[in-house]
């Protein structure tokens, strides 16, 4: 019994530092840049999280009609995670069917960077965790 615990401890400490050595860390710096969405086909999206808790959003139709253009607060906490302050959520919407979906802007987003490919993107917009990714392109 006396070594049974001690097997325990040990197998618990080896799998947290296997579990903490996959979650990616990345500093605020990293991730300033511009976004899109990865596989769109209904509208075309850009994100830029800029310096000081702001980001830049524009979104258009699929016949390249401006119809948002906003600017927002973000946050970065905890190495990885973002929230995204007033957000409207592009589930690749069909805005030619539905143009005032992107007045809805109401939303908070919490969600968590990582690398695709060696490429930052944050997922987890809307429902799914791995769906309606942003890529960072610049």
């Amino acid at each position: 019994m006396k070594i049974f615990i001690p097997i325990m401890l040990i197998s618990s400490i080896f799998l947290l530092l296997i579990f903490s050595s996959c979650i990616e860390h990345f500093n605020e710096k990293d991730v300033y840049g511009y976004y899109t969405p990865i596989g769109y086909k209904n509208n075309f999206d850009t994100i830029r999280l800029q310096p000081q808790g702001l980001y830049h959003r524009i979104v258009y139709d699929r016949n390249k009609k401006l119809l948002l253009e906003m600017n927002g607060e973000w946050e970065f906490e905890k190495n990885y995670r973002i929230i995204l302050h007033h957000f409207y959520i592009n589930l690749d919407d069909d805005l030619l069917q539905f143009p005032n979906n992107v007045n809805d802007t109401t939303s908070e987003v919490n969600t968590y960077f990582e690398t695709h490919n060696g490429k930052i993107q944050f997922c987890g917009i809307g429902h799914n965790p791995d769906q309606n990714c942003y890529l960072k392109v610049k």
